[in-house]
């Protein structure tokens, strides 16, 4: 009979291996902590990926192996740019506790989809949205242009829409001088409002963490 086997991967600390065994005593099946640099191991039936520990890359490898959910994600907003960029089945909040990690590992285990409703209802908005932009020519902006519009408008940075859609961070910035001189805006501030007002796109409620020399 074939184990049923979690695989969290982190940065491995005490704290990790007293999560580990809460969750194998809760669960009753092969819970093991894997260091987020390490080999890919054998096959998991789920794979808990810790956000606060994993870059983009590293997520999308590790979700490649199994079903997969985002461990200790910070709000909704960070929910939802981590589900447009890595094919996820659920989602962990940091401020979610044991009994509802629980709750949500053996809701993976037997297949369903772990993503509360309110970030469901916004998914499926953002989608939608999607849909309408691809049949909506505004201003004269391309189809790859209006694309990279409803990007900003989620506060992506030049970094993250390259990644998406691949493409060159170069290209990203040919792109978005001619979105803002084509909509006659000066700056990603302005083309948000802008995206805003004419194609009702979904705006995030938490401005995110700026570097020191914010792309334009």
């Amino acid at each position: 009979m074939q184990t049923t086997k979690v695989l969290f991967v982190t940065a491995l600390s005490p704290q990790t291996e007293l999560f580990v065994d809460y969750l194998h005593e809760q669960l009753q099946c092969s819970v093991e902590a894997c260091d987020r640099e390490a080999d890919t191991p054998a096959t998991p039936n789920l794979v808990l990926i810790d956000s606060a520990q994993c870059d983009l890359a590293k997520m999308t490898h590790w979700s490649s192996l199994s079903r997969s959910a985002a461990f200790n994600v910070e709000h909704e907003d960070a929910a939802i740019a981590l589900l447009l960029h890595v094919p996820l089945n659920g989602i962990f909040y940091r401020h979610d506790n044991l009994s509802q990690i629980s709750q949500g590992i053996k809701a993976m285990l037997d297949e369903e989809i772990w993503l509360s409703r309110k970030l469901m209802q916004s998914l499926i908005r953002h989608y939608r949205q999607q849909q309408q932009i691809a049949f909506q020519p505004v201003m004269g902006l391309t189809q790859r242009e209006l694309e990279i519009l409803s990007l900003i408008a989620t506060r992506q940075s030049n970094v993250d829409i390259a990644q998406r859609l691949n493409l060159s961070q170069h290209t990203v910035k040919s792109h978005l001088y001619n979105i803002f001189r084509k909509i006659r805006v000066h700056n990603r501030h302005q083309a948000i409002e802008w995206a805003h007002e004419h194609l009702n796109l979904y705006l995030p409620q938490h401005a995110p963490h700026r570097s020191p020399n914010p792309e334009t």
